[in-house]
This record gives structure tokens, C-alpha cells and sequence, in this order.
């Protein structure tokens, strides 16, 4: 299929696309970095993940031996960082492809934590920041999470619906992925930085001649932090996770004896 563009709802170039150039650029993902966000020679999409791996899908990867340009800011003109792709393998039977570069990437690239929540349940009503072709970013907001089979993939998705109805509003942020995003990530904010959800996998096409009401499929990222982990450990490196497992544990540690000091108490009074 001829690649296409990501659908942004009441599209303007000045506030959707990272690399706009003119004047009235008002970029919705301005706050946030974008550096970690590579595209490769052949028309596929790396997303930094630890100093030389990345994640991008199964079925729409940067090939062995391709390059991908990474840029430090949101100017196409800035500086650049170009590396070459060495491997890569599949996550069990999803549509999740880590890959893995010949060289350690620039400190001055992103590495993006994954947003690691209990339960997949837990990242429905988040707001989202979709990456898309053509270096498009727009916002979406996550409607379910389901196991789901397609291309001969199985995984934990996140989907996120194209119907301008969502709570919160994100108004004509909107977005639709097309032909040529797989592979892109989808962002959510946790204490004012980019986290990693999902990766594009594929698109639902339930009512014809529209694409009002269809969604957007991701590979739901958080669910295969071990797995990756597995894979990373090669070059003894691994994946940050926010929020801390450790934070979260000595957090529960600290309730659990708060409220054993108080069941003591009365005892302790007798």
C-alpha cells in the first residue's frame, strides 16, 4: 500500500507537524522531547528505548543494515545523529520488534521510559501523543485494552477511537493512524515527560466509506517489559520503567507498618 499520511483532526501544518518551519509554529508537542523518535532510509520507525536498542513492530521495522536519523530538536535542518541497524528479533508472537544499532547513540537522544501501571485496564482515559508519518504528532485519548490477533501476530493492545467525542477533549488533535505509521510510538505524560505506551500495529475498518468511529491499534508496550528486558540484558542494558517498582514497593511497605503499629497500639495499652 502507497504510505499515508496520519489523520490529525482539523489538521494545521503549523501545529501538527515537529519540523514546520514557519513562523507561526505553534507545535502541540513543543514541551516534550522528540529526539528519541528515528526514521529509517527505508521508510520505517525506531523509538530509543536504551543507549543502542529500540522498538518499532514486527511487520513494519527499519530493515538489517538500514540507517536511521535521529534529530535533537524539532528542526529537520538541526543536528542529526545517523546510526545503522545490526539486528533485531520479535517478542515472542507479537507485533513488537526490538532492534539493536552497531554503536552506542548520542547522549543528547531520548531514551524513553516505559509507563509501567498494575493492571492494562489502567491505561484507558489517558491522554496520548501519537508520532506518525510525516513526522505528524497529534493527540488521542485511550479508549480500551484487549488481547488482539492481526497479520499473524497475538498481543496486549491499546486502541484509541477517531469519533471527536472523547474525555478529555483534545479537540482537533484528534488522530487516525494511516499506511506507513506501524512501527511509530504513542507517548502519555507522567511528571511532565513523554513515557512509552504503544507501538502502531494496525487500524479497524468497520464502517465503510468513513473513518468516523473506527481506532487506532497499538502494541500496548508496558506488558512486555520483561521481554525486552530479555533481550536487552544482552548488552547489560535495560529498559527505565516510571513509576520506580522500588518507589512503589517501599511506598506499600510504609503503609503496611503504619497500620501494623496501629493494630499494636491497643494491645501494647493493655
Amino acid at each position: 500500500m502507497a504510505t499515508a499520511t496520519m489523520l490529525v483532526r482539523d489538521y494545521q501544518p503549523a501545529l501538527h507537524n515537529r519540523f514546520y518551519e514557519g513562523g507561526d509554529k505553534a507545535f502541540v508537542g513543543d514541551p516534550y522531547s522528540f529526539s528519541g523518535v528515528g526514521f529509517s532510509s527505508d521508510g520505517k520507525w525506531a523509538t530509543l528505548v536504551a543507549d543502542s536498542y529500540f522498538i518499532s513492530a514486527t511487520h513494519h521495522h527499519p530493515a538489517v543494515g538500514s540507517s536511521v536519523t535521529f534529530w535533537e530538536a524539532n528542526l529537520l535542518g538541526g543536528t542529526s545523529h545517523a546510526y545503522t541497524v545490526a539486528n533485531g528479533q520479535q517478542i515472542g508472537s507479537t507485533d513488537l520488534w526490538v532492534g539493536w544499532f552497531d554503536a552506542t547513540v548520542d547522549t543528547d537522544l531520548t531514551r524513553y521510559a516505559v509507563l509501567e501501571l498494575p493492571l492494562p485496564a489502567d491505561y484507558v482515559n489517558r491522554v496520548l501523543f501519537n508520532y506518525g508519518v510525516t513526522h505528524r504528532v497529534g493527540r488521542n485519548v485511550s479508549d480500551s485494552t484487549s488481547i488482539e490477533t492481526a497479520g499473524g501476530s497475538t498481543g496486549w493492545t491499546i486502541q484509541f477511537d477517531y469519533d471527536n467525542n472523547d474525555t478529555p477533549s483534545v479537540g482537533g488533535d484528534e488522530t487516525f493512524l494511516q499506511s506507513g505509521d506501524s512501527g511509530a510510538p504513542t507517548f502519555t505524560v507522567w511528571n511532565g515527560q513523554l513515557t512509552l505506551v504503544g507501538i502502531h500495529w494496525a487500524i479497524t475498518d468497520n464502517i465503510p466509506g468513513t473513518n468516523e468511529g473506527e481506532s487506532s491499534i497499538d502494541t500496548l508496550m508496558p506488558e512486555y517489559v520483561d521481554s525486552v528486558n530479555t533481550v536487552l540484558a544482552n548488552k547489560s542494558q535495560s529498559l527505565t520503567v516510571v513509576p520506580e517498582p522500588s518507589t512503589v514497593t517501599l511506598v506499600a511497605l510504609g503503609l503496611g507498618g503504619l497500620l501494623a503499629c496501629r493494630r499494636l497500639r491497643p494491645t501494647q495499652r493493655r
